[in-house]
């Protein structure tokens, strides 16, 4: 009887425990990404400021790892990248950010590379003279943080385990111990 009790109890905490895990992780991922939206549109409105009173001379004096800059024209052909040779780059005009930076003034997108494990945000700005600057920030996918985290995670969960086994053990014990100590013959 002490071992089934034992059991059950640990076993609701290794599954409340497991679910905490998975439902904050990904309540955190989802607020970080909506911070790192609200501060990838803050780069493109002070980027965009600086485009239209110094030009691509502005971009060009820019060295940030962090983000990549595209001006595009307004018939999709790249005119810089702060990544690649601008010539190397196919027209642009058909990527959801840019076609609605063109029709509204600004456009976002989100797409995910399956085989770099990453996300990448795009923001675009339609700038005064119908060029359009985009920027874009690439993050960790939820798998490639749950590999990077596993360690932690692991360790986390050993511990809450171990834990969990030794509250278990004693709550079973005294669940059981009125049981035991009953006398049968003299109720």
């Amino acid at each position: 009887m002490t071992k089934k009790i034992f059991r059950s109890v640990l076993l609701a905490a290794a599954v409340v425990l497991l679910a905490s895990v998975v439902l904050i992780m990904g309540a955190l991922y989802d607020y970080f990404t909506a911070v790192q939206k609200n501060q990838v549109r803050d780069e493109l409105t002070l980027a965009a400021g600086a485009v239209e009173t110094g030009g691509t001379a502005y971009l060009q004096a820019l060295a940030d790892e962090n983000c990549r800059l595209t001006l595009v024209g307004a018939d999709g052909t790249v005119l810089y990248d702060s990544d690649k040779s601008a010539d190397t780059l196919e027209n642009h005009a058909s990527r959801a950010e840019i076609r609605d930076a063109l029709a509204t003034g600004y456009g976002e997108s989100v797409r995910t590379s399956a085989t770099l494990l990453e996300r990448t945000i795009y923001c675009a700005k339609r700038l005064s003279d119908g060029n359009v600057l985009r920027i874009s920030v690439s993050h960790a996918t939820v798998p490639s943080l749950v590999v990077g985290m596993l360690q932690p995670i692991c360790i986390v969960l050993a511990a809450a385990m171990i834990l969990s086994a030794v509250l278990a053990k004693r709550v079973s014990k005294k669940i059981v111990e009125p049981m035991n100590t009953l006398d049968l013959e003299h109720p």
